[in-house]
């Protein structure tokens, strides 16, 4: 074990969170500058190149790359904008069928698609239509957010946190589906059922006028711009999970589907036209994320931890998912999502080689590190997404207060939730 490479590793990693943690500091420089420190430091007590480069994965960052150019033609050419107005339309201004349908949507849909673009949709359109019912919109909005962390745990593509684990464990949609499906329907229905039991049922409700405009207001062919390429974009989009979905590689899914929305739409745009919309910067965190990750594996870092946290739950299965529950837990409160998952994913990775039936462990850790982010507002780039928009509209019933009184209420409803699956999961099956 080298003891100096892991302290520098971890004293650069804490220094990365903080920075990646807050909005007032550009962090890309800081970490482009922490990452070299990192790779010269390895090259200097021996590391190879070749083998720093094997820490990056890159199926996981080919995955990213594509799915941004492919939901940029999704939201171009308005597919879940249509279908979310769609939807909304069906409501006929009933708040709470409009309420029910939003989290429904918002939790079905981010298991395939990126909750923020998912938020960029939603919450302008649940403004104007609460504006146009003359309701508040700040419950609609904060039902949405709470949904997305749920919906969030049913899919390796609905999160990099789930592509990720995915790839390391070997599950595709069949294994999510079938370990985290049960859990995922009992939450968002509980879910769904107490935010209205205990906030909605408290709030104004529409008049029959209001109503009326609504509907006179709502048409979802008006967001149709171009007929052809919505109809391709619908066809290709659906063909891409459709494909992951019977276990084809999601990365080399993606980027197929990315090329060809690319050539489809060669006469209107250029990759040149979208380059500025892709995350670049994202792209290179997670590269250096992952070296950080697996050097400290590579130094004996993630061995050491995961054999105290074997020690210390006694080889009893119940306890190490306890502890996987809860570290993943506490620490995706406070820290982005992905960011914990990479550096956890190794210690996960050598507890369960320890010979646990490894099932229990990974459906906590894949919960815990998805719907902790209802605990503090600033533990989910979506909710600090939809507090802006609701700042921005002057959203009277959504501020960061509210947010964080119900969102931390509901995370540990869900904690428990998860807890109580995992060990009745354990006891069934293990």
């Amino acid at each position: 074990m080298n003891v100096p490479a892991i302290v520098l590793i971890l004293v650069l990693f804490a220094i990365l969170m903080a920075f990646f943690s807050q909005n007032k500091i550009d962090y890309f420089p800081i970490a482009l500058i922490i990452g070299t420190i990192a790779v010269v430091s390895m090259l200097a007590i021996g590391v190879e190149e070749t083998e720093i480069l094997g820490f990056i994965n890159f199926n996981t960052l080919i995955f990213i790359f594509a799915m941004q150019i492919i939901i940029y033609y999704a939201t171009n050419d308005r597919v879940l904008e249509y279908i979310s107005i769609k939807l909304i339309h069906i409501t006929k201004g009933n708040n709470r069928l409009f309420f029910y349908m939003i989290c429904l949507f918002t939790g079905t849909m981010v298991a395939f698609i990126e909750d923020l673009t998912l938020s960029l949709i939603l919450v302008p359109l649940i403004y104007r239509t609460c504006r146009a019912l003359k309701i508040p919109a700040g419950t609609y909005m904060m039902g949405m957010t709470i949904t997305i962390n749920i919906g969030a745990i049913l899919t390796p593509v609905s999160s990099l946190k789930n592509l990720i684990i995915g790839e390391e464990f070997g599950w595709g949609f069949g294994e999510y589906l079938a370990n985290m499906g049960i859990l995922f329907i009992f939450t968002l229905i509980s879910t769904i059922f107490l935010m209205d039991r205990l906030i909605l049922k408290k709030e104004e409700k529409p008049t029959e006028q209001n109503k009326e405009i609504f509907l006179s207001m709502l048409d979802p062919r008006i967001v149709i711009e171009n007929k052809k390429y919505f109809l391709m974009t619908v066809i290709i989009v659906i063909a891409t999970f459709v494909f992951m979905f019977i276990g084809f590689n999601p990365a080399l899914v993606a980027i197929i589907s990315a090329a060809i929305l690319l050539l489809i739409h060669n006469k209107n745009s250029s990759f040149s036209d979208i380059k500025n919309e892709i995350a670049w910067k994202i792209l290179i965190i997670f590269a250096i994320l992952f070296i950080f990750s697996n050097s400290l594996s590579q130094f004996g870092f993630s061995e050491l931890i995961s054999t105290g946290l074997v020690s210390l739950s006694n080889n009893n299965i119940y306890l190490a998912v306890l502890i996987t529950l809860g570290i993943s837990t506490l620490l995706s409160a406070f820290l982005a999502g992905t960011p914990v998952t990479i550096i956890l994913l190794p210690i996960i990775s050598a507890i369960v080689s320890e010979g646990f039936f490894p099932n229990p462990i990974i459906i906590a850790f894949i919960g815990g590190v998805n719907m902790a982010g209802n605990f503090l507002p600033q533990g989910s780039a979506c909710d600090l997404f939809t507090l802006s928009l609701a700042k921005k509209y002057k959203v009277v019933n959504l501020d960061y207060r509210r947010l964080l009184k119900y969102g931390g209420l509901f995370a540990t409803f869900h904690f428990f939730i998860i807890l109580g699956y995992t060990m009745v999961y354990t006891l069934i099956l293990s």
